[in-house]
């Protein structure tokens, strides 16, 4: 198979037949602008630089679905930045969640699908999720499914392997059945931004 070390210009000539790079996984060492097709998923991803961002619309099991992204930002994480992030106005699947901290510290949090803003709800996830430097990605999913007037709902669990206490008046979220109830360590922040970026398609 021939391979260019160089840009190759067509010179406004059309690319005819051009199918992405087809991969069940991420591309190792992206560069900014980098496409590829996750061939499990169903979705083409876009590298921005930073995330792998979904690129255009889903077309799993031959219907096209419509891709949704949600991003939280969370600026020096702590017990009390519990918080609902977003309403859903449709039927939505996760297909993806990305996380990342601005440092080297290490963040747990979970995220829950409420149906009530004040009730405790489902976790996507039946450990916590981690956000690390180097970025990481979540594609496991103990619950996926997010019903239309539902609500998205971001709770800290733990940083640096300290359990995370939630806002005052808040239940304690637990990392999923069979894990202990979380615990009450001191109130501090953790320096650093928090970014998580979820990934959807409607149903």
């Amino acid at each position: 198979m021939p391979s260019f070390k160089s840009n190759l210009d067509i010179q406004q000539n059309q690319l005819l037949n051009a199918v992405l790079h087809n991969l069940p996984d991420l591309p190792q060492d992206p560069v900014e602008g980098q496409l590829y097709y996750n061939s499990g998923k169903f979705t083409a991803y876009l590298w921005n630089g930073s995330y792998w961002v979904p690129w255009g619309e889903s077309a799993g099991g031959g219907q096209v679905q419509q891709v949704k992204q949600y991003m939280l930002n969370i600026p020096n994480p702590s017990s009390k930045s519990a918080m609902v992030f977003v309403r859903l106005y449709e039927d939505q699947t996760v297909v993806r969640i990305d996380s990342h901290f601005s440092n080297e510290s290490r963040v747990d949090f979970n995220i829950e699908c409420r149906t009530v803003v004040n009730d405790q709800g489902l976790l996507l996830t039946q450990l916590p999720m981690q956000a690390a430097y180097t970025g990481t990605e979540t594609t496991v999913f103990s619950f996926s499914s997010l019903s239309k007037d539902n609500w998205l709902y971001f709770s800290l669990f733990a940083a640096d392997g300290a359990v995370g206490t939630p806002a005052e008046g808040e239940a304690a979220v637990a990392g999923g059945e069979g894990l202990p109830p979380t615990e009450a360590p001191a109130d501090g922040e953790i320096l650093g931004l928090l970014t998580i970026t979820i990934t959807c398609v409607i149903r």
